[in-house]
């Protein structure tokens, strides 16, 4: 009898063993770690820079419009240099293309003359032959010449005359054309050496340019990456911004976990160190690939762990800190189970047949 009351007596309680088993399990499918981060900028010139004197350190907290950073842009002669050349070249090449339009202008008028005086010579003949047919009339008084004897080389003589006016219109227009392409204001070069050379005058006027870097609104300053005196190259990093509160979460679902996270899914935030510090956040991206876990989000430190990366966008006015370690919790487990057991199913199904 007591054997059998000690029997039913232990039902119970592998029950709630069982019941706090599966708890836990479910708790393991649908949490896990991620660590805040705000959004870093780095500020950098396309342009060469000399550091003056830096007004800030690192992790000091900045307002908008305070002082950063003195910089002084020396422009390189090397520049200037540049734009004498390229105008010497151009100088060479108006002055090639210049003898070609006047060497052109050259073959017009020559080739004007040369076809005038044929034209000129042709009218001259026909209308030699003219008088000496009206000289032969005449001497022949009883015979009265008519108009029309004379047709074939006045009409001979006019179609001359209207092809001489027409060469020197054609002509002459192209003539004008080429001396108008020769003076100053539709000179292409000369338009292109005008414009580097008030372009080289303005490089001169301003080639020391003392810049002030100031903050363009609240934040945290990061890493500096120069110290004073100091040349920085074109588009090197000179310091990395951060805003005041994190924004973003990065965490690490497990390969393993039977989870389907998608974009727009939301999660509950919480931090490590105080259960009462919560935000909500949704997912605003997902890693195309499985990665490497970071060693201080892993469950067993030592133990090298893959997953995927979830990124959550959290509201800015949250109580987290930079890089801090939080817990993120899935508000939907269930269904991303489910689905992803389905999903799982007809794969399997799909194998077999």
């Amino acid at each position: 009898m007591k054997s059998f009351n000690a029997f039913y007596l232990s039902i119970p309680c592998i029950g709630l063993l069982l019941w706090l088993l599966n708890g836990y399990y479910q708790k393991e499918v649908v949490l896990f770690y991620g660590f805040a981060e705000t959004k870093e900028t780095e500020i950098n010139f396309n342009y060469a820079v000399t550091v003056g004197k830096i007004y800030v350190s690192p992790g000091q907290e900045v307002k908008q419009g305070m002082p950063l950073l003195d910089l002084r842009r020396t422009k390189p002669k090397e520049v200037l240099e540049e734009q004498g050349y390229k105008m010497d070249e151009l100088r060479a090449e108006e002055q090639l293309w210049r003898s070609e339009q006047e060497g052109k202008l050259r073959l017009l008028e020559k080739e004007k003359a040369l076809k005038l005086a044929a034209i000129d010579s042709d009218i001259e003949k026909l209308e030699e032959q003219k008088k000496f047919q009206q000289s032969l009339y005449a001497d022949l008084k009883s015979v009265e010449p008519a108009q029309s004897d004379y047709q074939p080389l006045s009409s001979k003589i006019n179609s001359l005359k209207n092809e001489r006016d027409l060469l020197l219109q054609s002509i002459g227009e192209e003539v004008q054309s080429l001396k108008n392409g020769l003076k100053l204001g539709k000179n292409p070069y000369q338009i292109a050496i005008d414009r580097l050379s008030a372009q080289r005058e303005f490089e001169r006027a301003n080639q020391v340019i003392d810049i002030q870097l100031t903050a363009l609104e609240d934040g945290i300053i990061g890493n500096i990456h120069c110290k004073e005196a100091e040349n920085i190259p074109a588009y090197r990093t000179l310091v990395t911004f951060y805003e005041p509160n994190p924004v973003l979460v990065k965490g690490y679902v497990h390969e393993d976990l039977i989870l389907q996270v998608a974009v727009q899914d939301s999660f509950k935030i919480r931090s490590t160190k105080d259960e009462a510090i919560v935000c909500y956040g949704v997912v605003t991206g997902l890693g195309s690939r499985i990665v490497e876990i970071p060693e201080r989000l892993r469950k067993v430190a030592d133990m090298k762990t893959y997953g995927r990366e979830v990124l959550v966008s959290i509201p800015a006015d949250n109580q987290f800190l930079q890089k801090e370690k939080v817990i993120l919790e899935f508000l939907k487990p269930v269904q991303a189970i489910q689905s992803a057991k389905k999903a799982k199913s007809l794969v399997d199904l799909k194998e077999i047949k």
